[in-house]
């Protein structure tokens, strides 16, 4: 019998799989009313399917494969659309979906062979522009305290009744945008104190968004209006909320903090969602200041804190810096020395010391072992992340069957 979707949900399991099963099963054993179970689309069970000669011949379908195998549902083509469109460009996401009169909230977790610094590299770039060009970010948020973050964020969106079903254009709807993304925030901060992390995580979480917000202001201020960047500097203005939620807890206590259900820690967000979100005259006194470089009255002290914490987060690179990134880039451009060819041997090699190098059972196992094995180094080795990187991109786009793809990839 042919390999199937089902196979690979059973058999395919690598440390990120394990990590969302436990993450989904945490969030709906203890949803807050009015919310829709949460569903994971696992980025390492999607691509191996996809990868096999005998799958899908799209992302979509690969997709739809897996939420049926997963859950027993269809989804329709807009849906499908939309997942494999924030998957393709590792956008994590968190999109609540209505089918057949069942609910459901789909989330697309942070892509788990990436580090932060990359992340940051590809987020700060708007268009041809680099706004990190020759700077080092200095927020200290390690690949592993992001993904959490990240994950944990997508999946407040789905916590959210309120202000994700608020929606407008324009710059009105640019401010309800940003009680949504604050809210996830904050309940994406809340996840990592509960489970340990300290205050530094609200910091860090912090000024990356008002990094983020004020050295791309004018960049996408600089957009046409109908572009759906246009307004994202304002929208992802979240610090105020995130430091009002440090004092509280500091206020109540850590211990005391911990001890709330999601029910209570959904109220509070709500509460300091509200208290803090930017006003329409705040967001447009802003987006005016990202447009023209000139502060108005309104945005003068938000505008003097996002240029503060931007200031002691990035600074300009040092020589030696920007020559172990050169270095780093070029070794990185050839996969460190791996090529296709060299990595199925390993797998081949893995596979038969496993049992059988034509097993499909040990042609996964191999391949698992590999997945896990780059993204712990991925971890605990910054300096070699960009090389580790492209060699965790190159094992995902290898056939799973360990045939070559020369001339046999999908069209």
């Amino acid at each position: 019998m042919p390999p199937t979707m089902a196979t690979i949900m059973q058999d395919y399991n690598t440390a990120a799989s394990r990590n969302l099963k436990s993450l989904e099963a945490d969030f709906n054993k203890n949803l807050p009313s009015g919310v829709s179970p949460i569903v994971y689309v696992d980025y390492d069970k999607i691509a191996t399917w996809f990868g096999m000669r005998e799958g899908p011949p799209t992302v979509e379908r690969a997709i739809g494969d897996y939420l049926m195998a997963k859950t027993g549902r269809s989804y329709d083509t807009p849906t499908l659309s939309l997942l494999a469109k924030a998957m393709n460009s590792l956008d994590a996401e968190g999109i609540v979906m209505q089918k057949d009169g069942a609910r459901s909230c789909l989330v697309v977790p942070e892509y788990p062979g990436i580090s932060f610094d990359s992340f940051c590299a590809a987020s700060f770039r708007v268009g041809q522009t680099d706004l990190l060009a020759g700077k080092t970010v200095l927020i200290n948020l390690s690949t592993k305290e992001f993904t959490d973050f990240a994950n944990a964020h997508e999946s407040w969106h789905c916590l959210d009744i309120r202000y994700m079903r608020d929606t407008g254009d324009g710059l009105a709807g640019a401010v309800k945008l940003n009680r949504a993304e604050m809210f996830a925030d904050i309940g994406g901060v809340m996840e990592g104190i509960r489970n340990g992390a300290g205050f530094t995580l609200i910091d860090k979480a912090a000024a990356l968004r008002a990094t983020w917000a004020f050295l791309t202001g004018p960049a996408h201020a600089s957009t046409p209006a109908e572009d759906d960047k246009h307004f994202a500097s304002v929208v992802y203005a979240t610090q105020d909320g995130l430091y009002a939620l440090k004092t509280r807890i500091e206020k109540m206590g850590t211990g005391n903090f911990r001890k709330l259900d999601r029910e209570q820690l959904r109220a509070l967000d709500y509460e300091i969602t509200d208290a803090h979100c930017l006003t329409y005259a705040q967001a447009q006194a802003l987006q005016t200041y990202y447009a023209t470089g000139q502060p108005a009255g309104a945005s003068l002290p938000l505008i003097v804190r996002l240029k503060a914490i931007a200031a002691a987060s990035v600074r300009a690179a040092t020589q030696a810096e920007l020559a172990a990134r050169e270095n780093s880039a070029q070794m990185a451009s050839n996969n460190g020395g791996q090529t296709e060819q060299s990595l199925l041997e390993k797998l081949r090699a893995r596979a038969g010391e496993l049992g059988s190098p034509t097993s499909f059972a040990d042609q996964l196992k191999a391949r698992q072992e590999m997945t896990d094995s780059l993204r712990a180094k991925l971890l605990r080795d910054p300096s070699s992340e960009r090389v580790t990187e492209a060699q965790l991109k190159l094992l995902l786009y290898t056939d799973p069957r360990l045939v070559p793809r020369q001339g046999g990839l999908k069209p």
